[in-house]
């Protein structure tokens, strides 16, 4: 039975490390390790900036703003200075690089924090012993992947380019601020209607059905394989129904020609000739 054990669980790690390390389409709509989206930029930034900004909004610290040679300097809030949203917004693309890649998760919920049950699953197997090995050393296992390096990068381009919008809507009155999602991302950095992965929100369910996305996987090749037939076949069927006409008119020449040696009057003629 133990021996039942080692090996299955063996099959699963060369799965599961094989399952990582296998180039993907990076266009696959499907692939969870593709590039990250417009979209999935847009709502992680935003997610990461309130964040911060709760974060910070717990002090009461209070800032002297003034010259130094001033006798009255004016007082202001750490939570309302511009000392606070500059520290904020310099945090914000760092903490993108918190994220890892969920491939058991759909959609734009396969970019989130935590550890991917597919890594836990490896660093459990290995405390309890077993040998996993995956080309790297096990220091380099939390190490962000491409898609998150890619997006910490689209995270710092995004921030430079709306940073005056952003500063604005910082000292707007909260009772007249905008939605950051909306003001940010809708009305600003995405192309009208790519705001799909915007409603997307993780709840534990909404997981990738492998089962499903192999079965459809299958059908589709198979579906390929039989239009290529039917084009072969079809391409077949139209050399073979000239082949029938070629061989019809043959005949008919032939059939003509036997009528016309055959008919009397083709011998009168030759006769008389």
């Amino acid at each position: 039975m133990r021996r039942k054990g080692v090996i299955f669980v063996f099959i699963v790690v060369c799965l599961i490390s094989i399952a990582l390390c296998e180039e993907e389409d990076e266009d696959d709509p499907t692939n969870p390790h593709r590039d990250p989206s417009k979209c999935e930029v847009c709502k992680y930034v935003v997610t990461e900036l309130e964040g911060n900004l709760l974060d910070t909004s717990k002090t009461h610290e209070v800032f002297k703003i003034g010259h130094e040679f001033d006798k009255e300097k004016k007082e202001v809030k750490y939570t309302k200075s511009l000392v606070r949203l500059i520290e904020v917004l310099e945090g914000v693309c760092d903490r993108i690089m918190n994220y890892n890649i969920h491939a058991e998760r759909e959609s734009s919920r396969r970019l989130a924090k935590g550890t991917p049950e597919t890594m836990q699953t490896l660093k459990d197997l290995r405390n309890k012993g077993v040998k996993v090995d995956l080309g790297i050393p096990d220091d380099m296992w939390d190490i962000p992947s491409a898609p998150v390096y890619k997006m910490k990068q689209y995270c710092d381009t995004l921030i430079e380019t709306y940073e005056q919008l952003i500063e604005e809507w910082y000292f707007d009155e909260p009772s007249d601020r905008k939605d950051l999602t909306t003001l940010l991302c809708i009305d600003n950095y995405l192309p009208k209607g790519d705001d799909e992965c915007l409603k997307e929100v993780w709840t534990g369910k909404e997981k990738v059905n492998f089962e499903n996305n192999q079965k459809e996987e299958d059908e589709k090749i198979e579906k390929e394989k039989n239009n290529s037939k039917k084009g072969k076949n079809k391409k077949n069927s139209k050399k073979e129904k000239k082949k029938g006409d070629q061989r019809k008119d043959k005949s008919k020449k032939r059939k003509s020609s036997e009528e016309y040696k055959s008919n009397p009057s083709t011998e009168k003629r030759k006769t008389e000739l």
